[in-house]
């Protein structure tokens, strides 16, 4: 019998037949990917991915956690529990919001704009080293027909709901 050799290569998977289901799983670990490639970028400076997602979206402008949360494709549950995270620690505040007394806007401070200075600088840089990888038009291609698939997936979650 012959050993079996690992290599630090992916592993290949079976993967399912139908485009669909392809297309998911193939959604799923780049996502995961990129998940863990935001926490490489983010640790040295004590933060993840998911804080700097939500704090990403609060630098935009200040926004409710359920918009954030909606932004994100995320639970307003699990991001009112880093938001609250991060306002504790001083790199984010909720401030009033004009169109709605009850929900807060969650805003960055100056502390937390710091920290997104400083991811925004390391993002950048692995950017310049994968980006030539996969090619600017490549990637502005992909982005738009993601946003397509988004809208068709969004659109058909909301007739499912209704």
């Amino acid at each position: 019998m012959l050993p079996i050799l690992y290599s630090r290569a992916m592993p290949k998977f079976p993967k399912p037949e139908d485009p669909l289901s392809r297309f998911a799983v193939d959604i799923f670990r780049v996502n995961g990917s990129l998940l863990r490639t935001g926490d490489r970028i983010t640790s040295a400076i004590g933060q993840n991915s998911v804080r700097w997602h939500v704090l990403g979206q609060a630098s935009f402008c200040p926004q409710t956690v359920a918009q954030i949360a909606r932004n994100m494709g995320q639970a307003r549950q699990g991001v009112q529990r880093v938001a609250d995270r991060l306002v504790r620690e001083g790199l984010a505040e909720y401030v009033d919001n004009p169109q709605d007394k009850r929900a807060k806007l969650l805003a960055v401070t100056a502390k937390g704009g710091a920290i997104m200075t400083e991811i925004n600088a390391r993002q950048e840089a692995w950017s310049q080293h994968i980006t030539p990888k996969l090619g600017s038009d490549k990637l502005s291609m992909l982005a738009r027909q993601l946003e397509e698939v988004a809208a068709v997936l969004e659109q058909n979650e909301h007739k499912q709901g209704a």
